[in-house]
């Protein structure tokens, strides 16, 4: 498998609200979200991605095109990126003919995420999700999508689950069902990925595998970006697993 999307499309307001870029642009110990997101899919052997832009999408492919890449990149345009991001897949569903990765723009993760996610037997119809077991090493649980699962299974998924095992670290392997899914429950106001993978989930068809040790972070806010930058000045590109932090000590001068 040799192809991923990237979810670009959103405003990214919590983090780069009132600057000149959209949020996949914002660095992260000194390169772009999305191309460490695009550095750790060369390192995996993808070749072939798809971005899907929305807000300030000029500004972003013009960011994306000052690195050079080992990778044919093609950019989907979504005119409506205020609606959810299962709104933005579907402007790219020409791009899913086969397995595909499907991640998002602003989770920087370590290069060995991906591999159980790589190696996992899919169905034709069936997608399946990198989870995270070690809940209590999330940085913003409030925030992050949480997962109930039923052995290997999903049985649902959303932020506001009040049971659940895992957490869904933005990676997942898709087939053309996930696209079927989603053009089921899209509507007037679009629809989210989690809508669409709840549909899935609700035909057994929704599937998880352990990211075990591996690290990921969602970079969604300012006490988010400080964490994550701290992760790479100690860890580099791997990260590595750490114990949480507290807010005191990721806004010290050191760190800024």
């Amino acid at each position: 498998m040799n192809r991923a999307i990237i979810l670009a499309a959103g405003r990214g307001e919590r983090l780069v609200n009132g600057y000149s870029f959209p949020k996949p642009l914002k660095e992260v110990n000194g390169l772009p979200l999305i191309v460490r997101v695009l550095r750790n899919l060369e390192f995996s052997a993808v070749r072939e991605v798809a971005i899907v832009v929305g807000y300030l999408g000029d500004v972003l492919i013009s960011g994306i095109k000052r690195f050079s890449f080992d990778l044919e990149i093609t950019f989907f345009h979504n005119d409506e990126w205020h609606k959810p991001n299962g709104t933005s897949l579907l402007k790219a569903k020409s791009f899913v003919s086969g397995p595909t990765y499907l991640m998002m723009s602003d989770h920087v993760w370590s290069t060995s995420l991906i591999e159980p996610i790589r190696r996992y037997p899919l169905a034709h119809d069936e997608a399946v999700l990198g989870v995270d077991f070690n809940i209590t090493r999330c940085f913003d649980l409030e925030d992050a999508t949480k997962v109930e699962i039923d052995g290997d299974r999903v049985v649902r998924i959303g932020k506001q689950l009040e049971t659940y095992q895992a957490l869904d670290t933005g990676v997942f392997k898709i087939t053309p069902a996930v696209i079927e899914a989603l053009e089921r429950v899209e509507g007037p106001k679009g629809c989210s990925l989690s809508d669409g993978m709840a549909a899935l989930a609700a035909t057994g068809r929704m599937r998880i595998v352990d990211v075990k040790d591996a690290m990921w972070i969602d970079v969604d806010t300012p006490d988010a970006h400080a964490y994550a930058e701290m992760l790479l000045a100690n860890y580099g590109q791997e990260l590595r697993p750490m114990p949480q932090v507290q807010p005191s000590v990721i806004e010290s001068p050191a760190l800024n």
